[in-house]
């Protein structure tokens, strides 16, 4: 009931108190014939008990029907409108802010200080059951809405723990795409690394004896690169897990999409392909993530699309490539793995400064449309 006492202001149940305790006296004074001295500090006790009924709820119930019971030991008449208005949110408070077994104790103990009341007063039989009814109705109101509240909680804080779950998930998710696409773009630059070092290698010894500054400049480059060779096995050894085989083929890429647009297909999802052909100079990474995103794309339609068809499309603009993924399932947003995988199509098209654009289409189905530059930045 935290986040009900936090939303209720502080000062609203001693108002409320305040309000009850001079009502009450009132009524006292007003009373003919005079009423004793002593009933005036039962009553304010009594009434100003309500100040603290969200803090010692079975306390104050006590303290009321303590009070009610001394009036009628005495032979006083509690038919006043104070009464009413201090008994019965008393019953409300211990239901709304007690766990369940105290409170049905405290409301126990209520009925039978009512009852030694009515016997006290001689009240018949049917007037103690009537107000004890009406106690236990605002008891069972109190602790229905208590139930309520706590269930509302109890779901807000489940909604909150999943989404931090869900936030921890594709956190680590983007830091493992992250570590893969290093782990290949490695691959990529240490591939044209090595090109370059066999061509500075095989330069040095095409060149002649008398060439001392070109063979000085070759061999450079050729011991420079077989350093930058070196730190990169370093840095990828940082980056891969000891689960992870080193690769024993090349990298894939635009080449291998018709492969994979086969695979698709014997998997039971037909798909239109249309590839233009690439201009001469590609950038093997943005090679690399062009493929990744058509990969990704066609498994989530086989997992999560249903029954559909797909159309693959990779254009050339000037100075672009355009990877163009439409199904026409279900449309749903992909989730779970899939969901990663979307995650990692942003980081690969982040890494080469393109633009990517996935949802769900007006006319059903899902779309993925990446455009990367092919002077990447």
């Amino acid at each position: 009931m935290s986040g009900v006492q936090e939303r209720w202001p502080r000062w609203a149940d001693p108002a409320i108190a305040a309000s009850v305790s001079v009502l009450g006296v009132v009524e006292v004074a007003s009373r003919e014939p005079a009423t004793p001295l002593w009933q005036y500090p039962v009553v304010v006790v009594m009434t100003g008990a309500l100040a603290w009924r969200r803090r010692t709820p079975v306390t104050v119930l006590v303290v009321v029907l303590g009070a009610i019971l001394v009036q009628q030991w005495r032979g006083l008449d509690l038919d006043a409108l104070h009464v009413p208005l201090v008994l019965y949110p008393a019953f409300y408070s211990v239901g709304a802010h007690r766990p369940l077994r105290p409170a049905i104790g405290g409301v126990a103990a209520g009925l039978v200080m009512l009852g030694c009341g009515a016997l006290v007063e001689d009240v018949p039989i049917g007037d103690y059951v009537f107000i004890g009814a009406i106690g236990l109705a605002f008891w069972a109101a109190g602790a229905s809405i208590r139930a309520r509240v706590e269930a509302a909680v109890a779901a807000q804080t489940r909604a909150r723990l999943a989404e931090e779950r869900q936030q921890r998930a594709a956190a680590a998710a983007v830091a493992d795409e992250r570590d893969r696409i290093a782990r290949e773009l490695h691959d990529v630059v240490a591939h044209s690394v090595s090109v370059m070092v066999m061509q500075a290698g095989a330069l040095r010894r095409m060149l002649p004896p008398d060439q001392a500054r070109a063979l000085g400049v070759a061999g450079t480059v050729e011991r420079t690169g077989r350093e930058a060779l070196a730190e990169l096995r370093r840095m990828l050894g940082l980056l891969r897990n000891d689960d992870d085989r080193v690769p024993l083929a090349p990298q894939p890429g635009l080449a291998r999409i018709p492969e994979l647009v086969g695979s698709t297909e014997a998997a039971g999802v037909p798909v239109t392909l249309d590839l233009e052909e690439p201009p001469a100079v590609l950038s093997p990474g943005v090679d690399l993530c062009a493929f990744r995103i058509v990969q990704e794309s066609l498994t989530n339609v086989i997992k999560h699309a249903g029954p559909a068809s797909v159309h693959v499309g990779v254009r050339f603009p000037a100075g672009a490539v355009v990877v163009e993924v439409v199904d026409d399932g279900r449309g749903g947003v992909p989730t779970g793995d899939s969901g990663h995988g979307l995650l990692g199509m942003r980081e690969r098209v982040a890494v080469f400064g393109g633009e990517l654009t996935v949802g769900p289409l007006p006319s059903g189905g899902f779309a993925v449309r990446a455009r990367l530059p092919l002077e990447t930045r």
